[in-house]
């Protein structure tokens, strides 16, 4: 049954595929929970001092930033990132993302059309078979 409404200690969450156990992902909104087809929503966690390796998406994607301080490198641009901070990365666009403070960066991050969720789904256990 498709949920319209998904509260965050129901989404599909597993650790982020990154060396170091750098931080959580959490899907509340995609095609297998919500039937959303052009979007997905997730809620992402990021450990203190953690730097993400420098890498890209083949789907637009933004992030809003909700707790937690941190620097989002991208276009030759460093960008330091607070809570109600929204950053866009268009497809292909190189980037990297660091939890600069002393608390956990956390963040909506939003694909559009989704993909990348779909990948962190099928570690889960929770995937389509």
């Amino acid at each position: 049954m498709k949920r319209y409404v998904v509260n965050e200690s129901e989404g599909v969450k597993g650790k982020l595929p990154v060396p170091g156990g750098g931080g959580t992902f959490n899907i509340l909104i995609d095609e297998e929970t919500s039937g959303a087809k052009h979007f997905s929503l997730l809620v992402n966690e990021m450990a203190p001092g953690y730097k993400g390796k420098e890498h890209s998406h083949t789907v637009e994607h933004c992030w809003y930033i909700l707790s937690g301080t941190g620097i989002i490198r991208m276009a030759g641009e460093t960008c330091h990132i607070k809570p109600g901070d929204a950053v866009f990365a268009p497809i292909g666009m190189l980037h990297t993302v660091e939890c600069t403070g002393n608390q956990p960066l956390r963040y909506v991050v939003i694909y559009a059309p989704p993909g990348p969720e779909k990948e962190l789904r099928s570690q889960t256990g929770f995937a389509k078979q």
